[in-house]
């Protein structure tokens, strides 16, 4: 079998040089001697000449696929991603899409984006979700019931260069030893709550408390920079932002905090929260989509959004959380998620 996979990235990065997700997924469907290529065309030359070769065309974020700012530009793509889609079961194509969120985060048109994940929907041959709770956005949002494959997230164990201590990352981000750090690594885009992060750490008790965040956000400039500039003001936030942020910083952040803290104003799956509960760190975030039944209960905090100042609240109870007991509660919640059961699992979907 042969896999067009659609993941933004033509030719494939080495894993140090992005989001690894994709490269080892590749990898493990590999190991059970399926062949991946990473594409990015669309045309109808593409398919055609690929008719035979490639069995199974891979979605992951189609949103990026047709999006304008300029509404009628994106209906147009949106139609033409579509027609592509459909030339491509008229040619015996397979079709799967992995929804990793309902709906793409920062939407500006989202009635396009509903009526695109509609249609991906009806064409698909098999859809990927990666808990219960997104399954069922699936089917009661976008009506699709048949072929809907359930395969968590996988986690990051060991993927990432770990070449620091605590001391070593605290030194490198001038954090005093004895204080207590709330992290985040991550884009910094508006859906990830990190104004409300800001916000809330400057309300905290006490002068021990330092908050590290490193993320990029290469597409929206000025809002990277509104969050420089809220940064800028508290003497104990550390902020290292770039167009997208160096892996190097994941080591920095993940051994230099005590607990990550990650306030999603929304969210179904989260790489970040998977990243985390991988290096064995104890969580603060909402319970929305998938967490819930991916982070163990005694693995940080997890916060219902609808309650009064729940984010300030679950960062002044971190303090009171046994790290050495929520750091190994982090690692069981995420232990079992082997990518190369999930490789054969996302085999299974290929194969309906």
């Amino acid at each position: 079998m042969r896999v067009g996979f659609y993941y933004h990235q033509v030719p494939r990065l080495p894993r140090a040089d992005s989001n690894p997700y994709g490269a080892i997924l590749a990898e493990g469907l590999e190991r059970l001697g399926v062949e991946v290529e990473f594409v990015d065309d669309f045309s109808d030359a593409f398919l055609y000449r690929n008719q035979g070769r490639i069995d199974v065309l891979h979605h992951h974020w189609p949103h990026h696929d047709y999006y304008d700012d300029d509404a009628a530009i994106m209906q147009q793509q949106m139609q033409a991603f579509v027609r592509y889609m459909e030339l491509a079961r008229e040619l015996g194509y397979r079709l799967v899409w992995t929804a990793h969120n309902i709906y793409p985060h920062n939407r500006r048109h989202q009635p396009i984006d509903h009526e695109c994940r509609l249609e991906i929907c009806r064409l698909a041959t098999a859809v990927i979700a990666h808990c219960e709770v997104a399954a069922d956005g699936v089917r009661e949002i976008l009506k699709r019931r048949e072929n809907l494959f359930v395969i968590p997230h996988p986690h990051f164990i060991g993927i990432y260069p770990d070449a620091v201590t605590r001391e070593q990352a605290r030194a490198a981000l001038d954090v005093p030893p004895a204080a207590f750090a709330y992290g985040f690594f991550g884009g910094i885009q508006p859906y990830k709550g990190v104004e409300g992060l800001i916000e809330s750490f400057q309300r905290l008790p006490g002068d021990d408390t330092w908050l590290l965040i490193s993320g990029g956000n290469a597409r929206q400039p000025e809002f990277l920079d509104s969050i420089r500039r809220r940064a800028e003001k508290h003497p104990r936030i550390v902020l290292r932002a770039y167009d997208r942020a160096p892996n190097e910083d994941v080591a920095l952040i993940m051994r230099a905090a005590d607990v990550i803290t990650l306030p999603f104003v929304d969210t179904m799956t989260s790489g970040s929260l998977i990243l985390a509960l991988s290096w064995g760190k104890p969580v603060i975030a909402p319970a929305l989509g998938c967490l819930p039944t991916t982070v163990q209960p005694a693995a940080g905090r997890l916060y219902d959004p609808r309650d009064d100042d729940p984010l300030h609240k679950s960062m002044v109870e971190a303090r009171e959380l046994d790290l050495e007991v929520a750091s190994q509660a982090a690692l069981a919640s995420v232990r079992q998620l082997d990518w190369d059961e999930i490789a054969a699992a996302t085999l299974r979907a290929y194969e309906a």
